[in-house]
């Protein structure tokens, strides 16, 4: 499948074929792809929890008003934010750590951050966080089908009440949650805009 068409025929699907495994190994590894997605500041402020047990993919459904797919997927990502991880200081030691600037430069680099801060200090909160797991989640979705499996976006979650069956810190965002497996039934058909009615070129 070529990237275009991997991207262009993607489709929300809302029945799975049940007693489809997911290998944690395989988990991993499509997280892993994902996790090239970009991020502010590189500050990668995803935490990803993923649920393969019945019991708790039914407990998921009845959070979420009863939707079949949750409980038939073969796994369920739950995606979370954690805003600690747009500390000034943490970006430059993660910076440090990998080599990416040397301990000379660490000074600009946090100059640099608390003056983009201070201009968009959103960036550090919900906002933030929902634009760069925003951007995560998009990757995940693509990569998720090149392994052969498909998924739905879900918002319609008892958030608050997943973050307390699942013991989860609440100091972390919950942002979407992705039921994933092989697809029972064809998503819907989705109409889209041509680009030439909501593009504006400047030349």
């Amino acid at each position: 499948m070529s990237f275009l068409n991997n991207l262009d025929n993607r489709r929300s699907i809302r029945h799975f074929v049940p007693g489809v495994k997911i290998s944690d190994q395989k988990i991993l590894e499509i997280l892993d792809h994902a996790a090239n997605a970009p991020s502010n500041n590189n500050s990668q402020p995803w935490k990803v929890i993923v649920v393969k047990s019945t019991a708790l993919k039914n407990k998921l459904k009845k959070l979420s008003f009863g939707q079949e797919q949750v409980a038939e997927a073969a796994a369920v990502f739950l995606i979370l934010g954690d805003k600690k991880l747009y500390e000034v200081k943490k970006l430059v030691q993660n910076s440090i750590e990998h080599q990416l600037i040397s301990e000379d430069q660490a000074g600009n680099k946090q100059k640099r951050i608390e003056a983009y801060f201070a201009m968009h200090p959103e960036d550090r909160e919900e906002p933030g966080l929902r634009l760069d797991l925003g951007l995560f989640s998009m990757n995940l979705m693509h990569v998720i089908r090149t392994f052969g499996y498909d998924s739905v976006p879900m918002r319609g979650v008892d958030f608050n009440e997943v973050l307390v069956s699942l013991d989860i810190d609440k100091t972390l965002s919950p942002i979407m949650l992705l039921p994933v497996g092989k697809p029972l039934t064809e998503g819907h058909k989705h109409i889209r805009e041509k680009a030439k009615n909501f593009t504006i070129i400047i030349n």
